[in-house]
């Protein structure tokens, strides 16, 4: 795992086992694009071609599918200039994209609005929780083989909702707050306050 600073949280033996025992039995990997580099030993992507390459190399390792998070491309607008105010506005004009692979719908490229917020904080985490939440939907309501796809897209929107959700609100003292997963209880202020009943 490369957390969002570059970090490496996972030494070479650790990724060699991922590769050899776990990712053979995933149906959806979620790489972010460091997380993709170090998995391939190549350096992360840095343009949607790359991006498109390393999803179809990725799903060569095992995986029933690829979801390549594309939320680190383009490069932060913080490098440009100005406030953290602008540098949103900036990336949020860009767009964002996501990059699907599997064997029966090729490599895809999901497209969707950037949401203009500094809260971002575990915005891969929860999106790779979301398409896990989706899949098990699936396998409950029991109508058929799993759609990928199908979850990665229900789990893309989830995520969006919850970023409209946590623009503008701020909690904490970092540069980047969480997301806000509690955007049902909130009662629209930013100083947090829940529905009565809670």
């Amino acid at each position: 795992h490369v957390a969002t600073r570059g970090d490496v949280l996972a030494g070479p033996a650790a990724v060699a086992a991922l590769k050899r025992l776990l990712l053979p039995t995933a149906t959806v990997l979620t790489p972010n694009m460091p997380e993709a580099g170090a998995l391939l030993g190549v350096a992360a992507p840095t343009s949607v071609e790359e991006m498109r390459a390393a999803a179809a190399a990725l799903l060569d390792l095992g995986p029933q599918a690829v979801l390549l998070k594309g939320g680190r491309l383009p490069p932060e607008a913080e490098a440009a200039g100005g406030g953290a105010a602008e540098a949103a506005e900036r990336r949020a004009a860009v767009g964002m994209v996501d990059v699907y692979a599997d064997a029966e719908h090729g490599v895809v490229e999901l497209r969707y609005r950037r949401v203009a917020t500094n809260n971002t904080h575990g915005a891969g985490c929860t999106l790779a929780a979301a398409v896990a939440a989706e899949l098990a939907k699936q396998v409950h309501s029991g109508t058929g083989p799993l759609q990928p796809l199908e979850a990665v897209r229900a789990a893309r929107a989830y995520v969006a909702e919850v970023f409209a959700a946590s623009a503008g609100g701020k909690v904490g003292t970092g540069l980047r707050g969480p997301l806000n997963h509690a955007r049902a209880l909130w009662r629209g202020g930013s100083d947090g306050a829940v529905h009565d009943e809670l």
